[in-house]
């Protein structure tokens, strides 16, 4: 389904769940279109088709064995007037537009493209091809920059793709459905030019301002010492005049000064040492209880059951995969349950490889009833399909089995 490097389309291949062609006339045409006999398939669909000239599953098989056939304008006028007729299917937008892109036509491939995702919001692959053409429309916008100056291009690759059949309800992917090569389809190379960046020289840091450091205060001079006085000299007794000598005198002698007492300096009283506050003694953190774990039985059991189904999906073991199924099993689109397991034995048995992978599913158990939610994964020789799907399973008789299937 991808129109990709090798230039090969690849086309989905599944029944449409409203007014589908008959199984086995679809099975038959999809056999001698894997087989190379493409000639004989579009014999066949359009006798089909006279009978039955509304069928919209054939009339999408139509366009595609045109397309192998190398008649893109017969297809492309297929595919128009699939979307003037059913204009809720994105699917024969889609398929116009990867032969639009084919042609060059970019813009009115977005355009239809466009168009499929108006019809629902929700298709990947639309998405997918939408981003290949906004692709395709930058490559053409580079080279013509790069027309107009100079630089070095980089190769870049694109791939779109085109579905074969018509989805199996709302919003549905095309899940477990088998691949086919298509026609070629050219690819134009893409060209890039590598975005120039100019160095950027390397800013020089600030030279930091030195830091000044206080410096210590110059010592003050010593005090010079005052100069001790000299004792005076003693007085000298002048000669005594002549006649009785005078009464000696009686010189009192200065009394001795008192010693001063020296002053005891006290001891300082020694300091108490502090008294240490009392440690509070913490009380004992209870144990704690580990909380009951939740019976998480009915959910394994449900999980263990969904894993089962994609297994024998995988191993296309068709009455083990059936076996999955309830009784109260609602097909889809109004489809009766003979007409349902025919049409899922046709689409499984000798189909080749096929895997199926069942990724960050997410359920809900209410009773008896289950919801399991999951990203789905298939795939096969030439295909790789994902998809977001929802199964609501019941419980009876103790087995979990699936009552709704939906793709989103």
């Amino acid at each position: 389904m991808k129109f990709a490097a090798q230039k090969t389309l690849y086309f989905t291949l599944a029944l449409m769940a409203w007014a589908p062609a008959h199984a086995d006339e679809f099975a038959d045409v999809s056999k001698l279109a894997k087989a190379g006999k493409v000639a004989e398939a579009l014999t066949k669909t359009n006798e089909y088709l006279s009978k039955h000239p509304a069928d919209a599953q054939m009339r999408l098989m139509k366009g595609v064995l045109l397309t192998d056939q190398n008649k893109p304008e017969e297809a492309i006028a297929v595919f128009i007037k699939l979307t003037e007729d059913y204009k809720d299917l994105p699917e024969p937008y889609n398929n116009l537009a990867v032969l639009y892109a084919a042609s060059g036509q970019y813009d009115k491939a977005r355009v239809v493209l466009e168009k499929a995702l108006r019809t629902n919001p929700s298709y990947q692959t639309a998405y997918e091809n939408l981003g290949d053409i906004y692709g395709k429309m930058a490559s053409q916008a580079y080279d013509k920059a790069l027309a107009l100056g100079t630089g070095t291009a980089l190769p870049g690759k694109s791939k779109l793709t085109m579905l074969r059949t018509v989805s199996n309800g709302a919003g549905s992917k095309m899940v477990g459905v088998e691949p086919m090569p298509a026609s070629q389809v050219a690819a134009a190379a893409v060209t890039i030019p590598p975005l120039a960046t100019a160095p950027v020289a390397a800013r020089p840091l600030p030279t930091p301002a030195p830091v000044k450091v206080a410096t210590a205060p110059a010592p003050l001079p010593a005090p010079t010492p005052m100069p001790t006085p000299a004792p005076a000299a003693p007085k000298v007794a002048a000669a005594p005049l002549p006649g009785p000598a005078p009464a000696p005198l009686k010189v009192a002698a200065a009394p001795a000064p008192a010693p001063v007492p020296a002053k005891v300096v006290a001891a300082p009283a020694p300091t108490p040492a502090p008294t240490p506050a009392p440690v509070a003694t913490p009380a004992p953190v209870p144990a704690k209880v580990a909380a009951a774990k939740p019976d998480t039985s009915e959910r394994d059991a449900v999980l263990a059951q969904v894993h089962g189904w994609a297994k024998a999906w995988t191993s296309q073991n068709v009455d083990s995969y059936l076996g999955y199924y309830s009784q109260q099993f609602e097909p889809p689109k109004g489809l009766t349950r003979k007409a349902w397991t025919d049409e899922r034995r046709a689409r499984i048995e000798g189909k080749g490889r096929i895997h199926v992978e069942v990724a960050a599913p997410e359920v809900t158990v209410n009773g008896n009833t289950a919801k399991v939610s999951f990203r789905q994964t298939y795939e096969s020789d030439r295909l790789t399909a994902r998809s977001r799907k929802t199964l609501v399973m019941v419980k009876n008789g103790g087995k979990w089995q699936i009552k709704q299937e939906v793709s989103n």
